[in-house]
């Protein structure tokens, strides 16, 4: 079953954090990799830190980065009709390859955030030149699916990755999307483990609110805590082969209240208890 030193945070999960206090929180709460925003990179930098500084927040910390998150500009589109990733879809795949090379990270985050009509064929090719790019920076690249995107559930996503044939690309294996867009654990238990290379772990309420996109900016569950059956998840997820860090994404409003530390704790609280559930 997967180890302590698999357990990552999403920096998604502490919005009340800037670079430092993530680092600090997600080292004293046991994680031991983080995401990264390009959004918290730069206000680290306007802050006045230096790229030094920040590689050695995270030497102090030893925190390693994972996922930088999330990357729209893989595509030709408009960021004005970007919605929930608007404040991100201005950033150039440039940006994030300037955080890779400056911190170091495993995997490049695309999304599709816009209903524009590409042609499965037009998504292959941007998608097989990103990695392309990516590679050149030591990047592995995933593919989020959303549930409300045109690649919206895990079969859609595993096609397109599977048809561009570059051996960096995978899925990244959102459990709030997956279960949101109607996946099942079954289907996790069938996946060809090299095809996954990204994990982002939550928990979904028994029942779906009204508005998608609010719920899942607001409303996901720390894992354990919701109806997925989280431990079955990850026991799925280990048992066919799946190896990449489990890092935890909880958007949740009451949680953004909090201190960061607390929510960390938290996050770390809740995650090994559903990989003890999972050991059993």
């Amino acid at each position: 079953m997967y180890s302590s030193d698999q357990l990552g945070l999403c920096c998604g999960s502490l919005v009340q954090a800037d670079f430092r206090g993530l680092a600090e929180a997600a080292s004293s709460a046991g994680f031991r990799t983080i995401t990264m925003w390009p959004t918290l990179f730069n206000a680290a930098l306007e802050s006045g830190l230096s790229e030094q500084d920040l590689r050695t927040i995270l030497a102090d910390n030893e925190l390693s980065i994972t996922e930088l998150d999330p990357c729209c500009s893989w595509l030709p589109i408009d960021p004005a009709n970007a919605g929930l990733a608007g404040p991100f879809a201005a950033f150039t795949e440039d940006d994030f390859y300037r955080i890779a090379d400056v911190l170091g990270a495993t995997t490049l985050n695309v999304v599709q955030t816009t209903d524009d009509p590409f042609t499965s064929q037009q998504l292959t090719d941007h998608l097989a030149a990103t990695c392309e790019r990516a590679r050149a920076h030591d990047l592995n690249v995933s593919v989020e699916f959303l549930p409300w995107s045109p690649i919206g559930n895990l079969h859609t996503a595993l096609e397109l990755v599977k048809s561009t044939g570059q051996s960096n690309c995978g899925v990244n294996i959102d459990t709030w999307h997956h279960f949101r867009s109607g996946g099942t654990i079954e289907q996790l238990s069938q996946l060809d483990p090299r095809l996954i290379n990204a994990m982002q772990f939550n928990d979904v309420a028994a029942q779906p609110w009204d508005n998608i996109v609010d719920e899942t900016s607001t409303g996901r569950l720390l894992p354990g805590q919701g109806s997925s059956n989280s431990a079955a998840v990850l026991k799925a997820l280990w048992e066919v082969g799946v190896r990449v860090p489990v890092s935890v994404e909880v958007f949740n409003l009451e949680l953004m209240g909090l201190p960061a530390l607390d929510v960390a704790r938290q996050c770390s609280d809740s995650i090994r208890a559903v990989l003890a559930e999972a050991a059993r």
